[in-house]
């Protein structure tokens, strides 16, 4: 799981979420995962997306915020 700002730039864009918090959850393979996810049912926003430290989409978790799915380009800490 990694945590990430809710503020970045990226690409001369500025991001800005207006939640204190956003939650994501890293994985290798993001095709394999949604395709995994999604057969036991989990629901995902549509549209793969890239942002500066990598791929993702949104899962829809009921009665809370969505949480990111990611797979990530940049160097992992526990690699560090």
């Amino acid at each position: 799981m990694g945590v990430h700002p809710t503020h970045s730039e990226w690409e001369g864009k500025t991001y800005d979420h207006p939640r204190q918090h956003s939650i994501a959850i890293m994985c290798d393979d993001i095709e394999a995962t949604v395709d995994e996810l999604r057969a036991k049912g989990a629901q995902l926003r549509e549209g793969m997306e890239e942002c500066e430290y990598g791929r993702f989409i949104m899962m829809i978790v009921l009665g809370a915020d969505d949480m990111q799915l990611y797979q990530p380009t940049h160097k992992l800490a526990y690699n560090l």
